[in-house]
C-alpha cells in the first residue's frame, strides 16, 4: 500500500509540475504576443495623433486665411472661351499707396466643386481658401500677397532683405526666413515657445488616442531638434517610431521651417500589456489552484482510506485478543466444573461461576461499545435526559471500578463547587465516565492514583480524571479520539482495547453539548476534561 501510494505522489507531482509548466510556457509566450500588440498599438496612436495635428494646423490657416481676406478686394471678370466659362479673380491690396495684385484664372465648375466640398453654402473667400489647398500655387500666390503686406509693416526687416536681394542674382525663396527676427506676427515669423506649444499639442492627442486603444498608462514624449536612432523594445520598454513634425505657424509652403522630431516612451509597458491579460491570468491562476485542490483532496482521500485500512487490521486484531481471553477463561473454568469435581466443593463452583460471570460482563462490554459505534454512527443513539445526581453517579462508578480491577488503585474525588446535579442521559454519562476511569487504571502502572474533581465554569459542569500513568505521545493527543485509535506500544500488548472508548466519549460529550479535552505528558500522566451544560 505504501509503495502504490508513493506511486501515485509521484504520479501526482509530475502532473501537477507539467500543468504549471504548460501554464507558465503559455503565460509568457502570450505576454510576447500582447506586447508586440501593445507596441503596434502605440505606433498606430503616434499616427494618428499626427495626423490630428496636421488636421488643427490646416484649420488654423483655414480660419486665419479667411480673417485676413476682410484686408483684400476680390474682382470677378467672367471670360466666355468657347463653352467654357473662365472666372478672372483679382484680389489686390494696398499699403502706403502701393497696389499689390495677384489675378488667378478659374472655371466657375471648379469653383462649384470646391464650394460643394465644403458642406454648406460658403463665402468666395472660404472657397478660395478651401481651394488653395489642393492648388499649390494658389497658395503660394495667398503667401506672397499677405507676406508683402506683413513686409511693408517692418521696414528694417524689407530693406535688409531688398539689400540682400540686389547682392544675389538668385534668391532662393525662403531667403525671407534670414530676416525673420522681430516679424513673429507675420506669417514668416513663428509664435513665441513654438516648440513647446507643439509638443503639448502632440501629447494631448497622443494621450486622446492612447485612451481609445485602451493603453492608458504613463509615458514620456521626446521633442528634439535632430534625429536620433530608436531603441531596440524590449519587456520593459517601448518606444514608437520617429515622426517628423512640420506642423506649426504658416510654415509648409514654399517656407521652409524647423523640422522636429517626435518619438513616444514607454518605461513599463508591462503594466498595460498585463491589464490585458489579467482575466486569462486569473483563469489560468484559478485553473492551478483547481488541480492543486484536487490532487490534495485525492491524495488524502488515499491516505485516509490507508490509515482506515490500518485501523481496521488492528481492529480485528484487537478483538480477537479481546474475545479470545474471555472465551479461554470461561472454557477453563467449565472445564474445572466438569473434569475436577468442583460441584461438590461449592466454594469453587461459586468462585469458578463468579469468574465466568465476570468475562461474560467484559463480553458484553465489548459488544456493547461496538454495537454503540455503530449506533452513534448511524445516529440512531437518542439522549435520555434527567436530572442526574453527579456524587451519587460518581462515587458509583468510583466502587464498581476499583471492585473490579486487580491493581492496587486509589481515587480520590472532590466536588469544588458543591454541583449537586446536571442535566443528562444517566446511563451514557456513566458510561462516559467508566471509559476514562478504567483507561486510567489500564494504562498505569501499580499503585494506579487517580482525581476526579468536579467544578463549575461559567454555566458548565466539568469534570476532570486525572491519573498518574505513562501519558500520552504530543503527537497521538489529537487523534486520541477518533474511532480505532491506540497509541502504538512497539511490540508489547500486555494492554488489551479496541479502540473505541473516549471516541464514544467524544460523541455523547458533544451530544450533551458540551466539550472533551486532553492535557497529558509522557510519564507524568493525563488529564481529560469533560465540561457538559448544567
Amino acid at each position: 500500500m505504501k509503495r502504490k501510494l508513493n506511486i501515485i505522489l509521484a504520479l501526482t507531482m509530475v502532473s501537477l509540475t507539467g500543468i504549471i509548466m504548460f501554464q507558465v510556457y503559455w503565460s509568457v509566450n502570450a505576454y510576447k504576443v500582447n506586447k508586440k500588440k501593445f507596441d503596434s498599438d502605440i505606433d498606430l496612436a503616434m499616427q494618428r495623433a499626427m495626423d490630428s495635428c496636421k488636421k488643427d494646423y490646416f484649420d488654423s490657416i483655414r480660419t486665419v486665411l479667411v480673417h485676413r481676406f476682410k484686408e483684400v478686394t476680390i474682382k470677378v471678370d467672367t471670360v466666355h472661351e468657347r463653352d467654357t466659362i473662365n472666372v478672372m479673380l483679382s484680389i489686390s491690396m494696398s499699403t502706403d499707396g502701393i497696389n499689390f495684385s495677384q489675378p488667378f484664372n478659374v472655371t466657375t465648375p471648379v469653383l462649384e466643386f470646391y464650394r460643394k466640398k465644403i458642406g454648406h453654402k460658403a463665402t468666395l473667400p472660404e472657397v478660395l481658401v478651401d481651394m488653395s489647398f489642393y492648388v499649390p500655387s494658389l497658395m503660394n500666390q495667398f503667401t506672397v500677397l499677405f507676406g508683402m503686406k506683413d513686409i511693408e509693416a517692418y521696414p528694417k526687416q524689407l530693406s535688409e532683405y531688398t539689400a540682400f536681394e540686389k547682392k544675389n542674382i538668385i534668391v532662393p525663396p525662403d531667403s525671407l526666413m534670414k530676416f525673420h527676427h522681430g516679424m513673429d506676427s507675420t506669417i514668416y515669423g513663428f509664435p513665441k515657445n513654438t516648440r513647446q506649444a507643439d509638443s503639448l499639442r502632440l501629447r494631448r492627442h497622443f494621450r486622446y488616442e492612447l485612451g481609445k486603444l485602451h493603453a492608458r498608462l504613463p509615458f514620456s514624449l521626446y521633442f528634439s531638434d535632430k534625429s536620433s536612432p530608436p531603441r531596440k523594445p524590449t519587456a520593459t520598454y517601448s518606444e514608437t517610431a520617429e515622426y517628423s513634425y512640420k506642423y506649426h505657424g504658416f510654415k509648409v509652403f514654399n517656407i521652409v521651417g524647423p523640422e522636429y522630431f517626435a518619438r513616444a516612451s514607454f518605461r513599463s509597458p508591462y503594466h498595460a500589456v498585463m491589464r490585458d491579460l489579467m482575466l486569462i491570468l486569473s483563469l489560468s491562476l484559478l485553473l492551478i489552484v483547481f488541480c492543486i485542490y484536487c490532487f490534495n483532496y485525492i491524495i488524502k482521500t488515499i491516505i485516509t482510506q490507508r490509515k482506515l485500512a490500518e485501523l481496521k487490521d488492528d481492529f480485528i486484531n484487537n478483538m480477537t485478543h479481546e474475545l479470545k481471553t474471555p472465551i479461554a477463561t470461561m472454557t477453563v473454568a467449565i472445564e474445572g466444573l466438569q473434569k475436577f469435581n468442583a460441584l461438590s466443593d461449592p466454594e469453587k463452583t461459586q468462585r469458578y461461576l463468579q469468574t465466568s460471570r465476570n468475562e461474560l460482563n467484559r463480553l458484553n462490554d465489548i459488544v456493547s461499545k461496538v454495537l454503540n459505534v455503530a449506533a452513534f454512527e448511524s445516529g440512531e443513539i437518542r439522549l435520555v435526559k434527567e436530572s442526574v445526581n453527579i456524587n451519587e453517579l460518581v462515587n458509583d462508578v468510583i466502587s464498581t471500578e476499583q471492585f473490579k480491577t486487580g491493581k492496587k488503585v486509589g481515587i480520590n474525588y472532590e466536588n469544588k463547587d458543591n454541583i449537586q446535579s446536571v442535566n443528562a442521559d444517566k446511563l451514557h454519562l456513566r458510561s462516559v465516565l467508566v471509559n476514562l476511569v478504567d483507561n486510567a487504571i489500564k494504562y498505569s502502572d501499580e499503585p494506579v492514583n487517580i482525581s476526579i474533581t468536579c467544578y463549575k465554569e461559567g454555566n458548565n459542569a466539568v469534570l476532570s480524571v486525572k491519573d498518574n500513568g505513562r501519558g500520552i505521545p504530543p503527537a497521538h493527543t489529537k487523534q486520541v479520539f477518533d474511532k480505532f485509535h491506540r497509541v502504538p506500544s512497539g511490540n508489547i500488548h500486555n494492554v488489551k482495547g479496541t479502540g473505541l472508548g473516549l471516541s464514544y466519549v467524544k460523541y455523547i460529550v458533544e451530544a450533551h453539548g458540551g466539550n472533551v479535552g486532553l492535557k497529558s505528558e509522557l510519564n507524568a500522566g493525563s488529564e481529560f476534561i469533560v465540561s457538559i451544560p448544567l
